[in-house]
């Protein structure tokens, strides 16, 4: 009979030694706090949403000059082509962006990551 018991609590007892208890969080404050978000991709990878990479591949690259793609670190997004200059493209797409984005706007607000097909940043 020692030998059933024995086999039983070896299970057991390998169980709880390896469980490992959850570190308790900090008392809730009540606050609602949203995720912060980071665009560190560089290209099309930095598009944030699948509807603005189908979008920008299928829409935005074959579009004509004078464009530009606006994105909000939460994900809005927007793009217009076919602009009489870069000035307008711009504000154009910042502006439709900003509709998309009236939410996090003020804290996450809406920039352009391209301009006739060349990346902010890109040199």
């Amino acid at each position: 009979m020692r030998k059933g018991i024995f086999v039983v609590f070896i299970p057991l007892l390998v169980g709880c030694a390896t469980y490992e208890q959850p570190i308790p969080a900090e008392p809730s404050t009540g606050e609602i706090v949203e995720p912060s978000f980071e665009q560190k991709a560089v290209g099309d990878a930095s598009l944030m949403t699948n509807q603005a990479l189908k979008s920008y591949r299928e829409g935005y690259v074959h579009a004509t000059k004078h464009k530009a793609f606006a994105q909000s670190d939460v994900g809005a997004w927007s793009w217009k082509s076919n602009r009489t200059s870069i000035k307008y493209a711009i504000e154009n797409s910042l502006i439709d962006c900003q509709k998309n984005n009236k939410k996090h706007e003020a804290e996450y607000p809406c920039k352009i990551i391209n301009v006739d097909g060349k990346w902010v940043g890109e040199r």
